[in-house]
């Protein structure tokens, strides 16, 4: 008898496991394990969504002739010691998990069952667009790494977008004209939600009872937990919101957490979802003429070129990138990260709203969370594990690249040509969080000045030593060198204020 091993995010009918087992006499196994040590303090929404979503994959696949055993156990060892006992499998076979920890557990456990004579086959999960072999090509060790180049080597490679060997419209990206402020009124049509079923309650009830401390609530949980529902849920946004996606997706507005955002992203990364269908199916869209090309190629950038270009780096630079610390930064990560308690309505909006959906867009993970914690000069390990347990889409693979690299720098510029930070000024503008602020974004020092705008001159002359010579900093330090040396004075002193209130959490 062979037993397929499913892990809680390979929830996916097309998995090539599936394909090599016979439906009658072999077992799919998922294990639901509820240690500690497996899931630490995760967000109890990241919990929901993946009990519950394994819980209906299994229904899902018995409804397609497999027969299952779904294991409520403490931890995985345990459940599957308890498969063998029940089922005794000659042979295994699992996809590869997509994190690195997981894998090398999986090295040691897949050893010592055929030292037991157990033959072990793993498979690659078809979870991403491109095959992990494919890498080293893609990214060579001999030359810079650049999403651009990815990017467009996927779309000629699986004709997306394109007219002959050029992209529509003639430009592959159109980034530059997604940036749009928001204005006055602004409003989109509400994603499709998700009512929880009974069985979903029945995980609501178990998460609250055994996980009653962690982050976040249980509370209204709407996101999709089976392939239909994420289906109707991508179905709803390229048919009603894509198009008001583009101009908007780096916007900000109080008390509107979704806008016109594809909220996908926590099923695409379970498996719910195929990244190429979706890629698809907004293609699909722009030739139907409901959505504008702007708001179709950036949609199809985050996931075709984005997402996949974050797997390819840590899957090259795993496992030394989760301790990369450029910027040699030390300050632990604040209360109001858990709390959302502070007077920066910025942070006060972003966390909270994180603490409620286990979700906030791009923007407001890039350039209020990453950048706030860079310019405090705050742990980046603290900070990538904090977005690894708040956020239901959050899995080692997108997290450690995207705020590692991306919102922090410490990678020292692997994922980005420059740090992503900011003055207040950036927020303001495409916000409107600061119009109800204690602080004062127009000011750099004193009582009421917004914290961003010292901290920001202060990090840059902090670290001028090594962000001087960067190109795309050169216009920012002329404009440190015309300031004078007591205005210098002032702005760190300001800054030094910021910070000690902030350990005090009184900022």
């Amino acid at each position: 008898m062979k037993t397929l091993w499913l892990f809680g995010n390979q929830l996916s009918t097309s998995l090539k496991g599936l394909s090599q087992i016979n439906q009658t006499t072999d077992q799919v196994l998922l294990i639901e394990a509820k240690s500690r040590a497996v899931w630490k303090d995760y967000h109890k929404k990241k919990l929901v969504l993946i009990f519950s979503a394994m819980r209906h994959f299994a229904r899902e696949l018995r409804a397609l002739g497999y027969q299952v055993d779904y294991r409520e156990v403490d931890s995985f060892q345990e459940g599957w010691d308890a498969h063998v006992k029940d089922y005794q499998p000659a042979e295994v076979i699992l996809h590869l998990p997509t994190d690195q920890s997981m894998r090398q557990l999986l090295r040691k456990w897949k050893a010592r069952q055929e030292e037991q004579g157990r033959h072990v086959t793993t498979l690659e999960a078809s979870l991403f667009i491109t095959k992990e072999a494919d890498w080293e090509v893609l990214l060579p060790g001999n030359k810079a790494w650049k999403l651009d180049n990815v990017y467009r080597h996927l779309r000629k490679k699986f004709s997306i977008l394109m007219d002959g060997n050029q992209p529509i419209g003639g430009k592959w990206s159109y980034d530059s004209e997604n940036r749009k402020p928001p204005k006055k009124g602004l409003q989109f049509v509400e994603p499709l939600l998700f009512l929880p079923d009974e069985q979903t309650r029945a995980v609501i009830a178990k998460v609250d009872q055994t996980f009653p401390m962690n982050p976040g609530t249980t509370q209204n949980f709407t996101l999709p937990v089976t392939r239909k529902q994420a289906q109707e849920a991508a179905e709803h946004f390229i048919q009603m919101r894509l198009a008001t996606f583009g101009d908007y997706q780096d916007a900000m507005i109080e008390g509107d957490p979704y806008m016109s955002h594809s909220l996908i992203s926590s099923a695409l990364n379970i498996g719910l979802l195929d990244p190429l269908e979706m890629i698809h199916q907004a293609e699909q869209a722009y030739h139907d003429g409901l959505a504008p090309l702007a708001a179709v190629e950036g949609f199809i950038r985050q996931i075709l070129g984005w997402r996949e270009y974050v797997r390819g780096v840590y899957l090259l630079k795993m496992p030394e990138y989760k301790d990369v610390n450029f910027l040699k930064h030390k300050r632990p990560l604040p209360r109001l990260y858990w709390d959302g308690e502070t007077k920066m309505n910025c942070l006060h909006q972003t966390v909270t709203e994180v603490i409620e959906y286990g979700y906030s867009h791009h923007i407001q993970r890039l350039m209020v969370l990453g950048n706030f914690a860079n310019l405090a000069q705050i742990n980046p390990q603290d900070v990538s594990e904090w977005f690894n347990t708040m956020y239901t889409d959050a899995h080692d693979w997108v997290v450690l690249p995207n705020v590692l690299g991306m919102a922090l720098y410490a990678d020292g510029g692997l994922m980005s040509t420059k740090p992503y930070v900011s003055s207040g000024q950036y927020i303001n503008k495409m916000s409107n969080y600061c119009k109800g602020c204690y602080f004062n974004v127009k000011e750099k020092t004193g009582e009421r000045a917004c914290p961003f705008n010292s901290l920001y001159w202060d990090y840059l002359m902090v670290h001028e030593d090594v962000l001087a010579s960067n190109p795309r900093m050169k216009m920012m330090y002329r404009l440190l060198e015309k300031k004078s040396a007591e205005e210098k004075a002032e702005l760190k002193n300001q800054a030094r204020l910021h910070l000690e209130r902030l350990e005090q959490g009184q900022l």
